[in-house]
């Protein structure tokens, strides 16, 4: 779990945070529109940021549709076919926790009526229209929390859709339990995800026939870290895992984001948290709203307005702080600990010809439904979107390969296919994000990287895969 913003900025910057009770946590966004005036105050013109230059700026509450593959061209290989494929994906765009909603509710909505209360708000006609309106009142913290959302059950449901057009051999669109294996988590997030997925490749009137193994809540493939006792304690909850982060909010990017919201909201008292928060909104409300054809306003989030593409940037990379340090590359224990997912791979990948296999034939098409911590892990396993030297509050300016907004959007997905060759032996394709990506050791000018090579590569990862060593609390 990331810490909330209040414990970062609360120990690192007692000048900006205000002394007392923070609760806090994230957000996103900006903004366009046309030219207005409200009575009583003086022209003001609308943001001019493209609903670009926000949604891939949103870290893990980007929305799919942002970094999607729309290609649906099937990839060729001469003499080679795909036989199997094991791919664990994210669940789709979701509702925000329970401590967001109710600060949403709260503290969000006493900066709205600080806003309108002003004698001239620094927004256009169309930007106040829309404040006046917003409220999150519809959702109840308790029960909605995390709730996958209609957004997320279409973009699970597409992403299958455009695998099935492209694999139409492997992936048939009638089911078979035999051929098909499908498992998610214990949430509804992860459910609702599969559930959406099979309607993508079976239709909406075939789906009850699927079946799901009972799902966990620490299921030793899909969320292998929560039995990990040593990661929740030298990792998850170790104060210094954030220590980039809390550097990261006195550089001054961070503060000019901070003084720029401020600017633009006309509020110069707004907390450094409250900034936060607003960021954590637009992410959220812009991801919810997908632009329809004949939108006349512009459908990303309010808050998205007090925000430029500089002050979105710095947002960002304080995210991609926390999620490299807490998910990714940051601690050796973090990314090992994914082997007993990179060994289920093997295990689902494997035909009845690969004689150093023991056990069962496992299903030709296995889909896993997960969480972003299980994603971020096993691409920093795997050695993806990894930097030359660990990412630290200094590299803001630098050119990066972690960033969340690319790599673990909502519905972030992985996949291996086996390929059978006729003169060959059998080889894998890589995709993540639905891209051929080529994996540290395999050719480097190839698309498709022999099996037994990849065995060579992650062989710790199947045959020293000591879970339990690695995860035992040390004395």
């Amino acid at each position: 779990m990331l810490k909330p913003l209040y414990y970062l900025f609360w120990f690192s910057l007692p000048s900006l945070a205000l002394p007392g009770l923070f609760f806090f946590l994230l957000a996103g966004g900006a903004a366009g529109g046309d030219v207005g005036v409200a009575a009583g105050q003086e022209a003001v013109e609308c943001s001019r940021l493209e609903r670009a230059d926000i949604e891939g700026r949103l870290s893990t509450k980007t929305p799919y549709r942002a970094i999607a593959n729309f290609n649906e061209t099937s990839p060729q290989y001469a003499g080679c076919r795909p036989t199997r494929i094991w791919s664990i994906i994210r669940h789709g765009t979701r509702n925000p926790s329970e401590k967001v909603i109710l600060l949403a509710q709260s503290r969000l909505a006493e900066i709205k009526e600080d806003i309108l209360n002003q004698s001239n708000p620094n927004l256009c006609a169309g930007e106040l229209k829309k404040l006046r309106k917003w409220s999150w009142n519809f959702l109840n913290a308790a029960e909605d929390e995390k709730l996958l959302v209609a957004e997320g059950e279409d973009e699970l449901t597409e992403l299958a859709e455009r695998m099935q057009n492209r694999f139409p051999s492997l992936l048939p669109d009638i089911y078979d339990p035999g051929w098909y294996f499908f498992k998610y988590t214990a949430t509804q997030r992860t459910l609702k995800s599969a559930h959406s997925f099979a309607t993508g490749l079976f239709g909406r009137h075939r789906i009850h026939a699927v079946r799901y193994p009972p799902p966990m809540h620490q299921d030793p493939i899909l969320r292998f870290y929560k039995r990990c006792g040593r990661w929740k304690t030298d990792v998850d909850k170790n104060p210094d895992t954030l220590v980039n982060a809390r550097r990261f909010l006195a550089e001054p990017q961070m503060q000019s984001a901070v003084e720029h919201v401020r600017s633009s909201t006309r509020l110069p008292e707004l907390r450094p948290e409250d900034v936060q928060l607003m960021y954590t909104v637009c992410a959220f409300e812009t991801a919810w709203r997908r632009p329809r054809h004949g939108d006349r306003w512009p459908t990303h989030s309010v808050w998205c307005n007090f925000f430029d593409v500089p002050a979105l940037n710095a947002m960002e990379f304080f995210e991609d702080l926390e999620y490299y340090w807490n998910d990714g590359y940051g601690y050796e224990l973090t990314h090992r600990i994914a082997c007993p997912a990179i060994a289920d791979m093997f295990a689902a990948i494997s035909s009845s010809d690969d004689t150093e296999e023991q056990g069962p034939l496992r299903s030709n098409a296995t889909f896993y439904f997960t969480h972003s911590g299980t994603l971020l892990k096993l691409l920093a396993h795997l050695g993806l979107a990894r930097d030359e030297e660990p990412l630290t509050h200094r590299h803001f300016a630098s050119e990066r390969l972690w960033r969340t907004s690319q790599i673990d959007a909502f519905a972030t997905n992985l996949a291996f296919l086996r390929y059978d060759c006729d003169e060959d032996e059998p080889h894998v394709l890589v995709l993540h994000q639905e891209r051929v990506v080529r994996l540290p050791g395999c050719p480097l000018d190839k698309d498709l990287c022999p099996l037994a090579t990849l065995r060579r590569i992650y062989a710790d990862s199947v045959e020293r895969c000591d879970f339990e060593e690695l995860c035992q609390l040390k004395d």
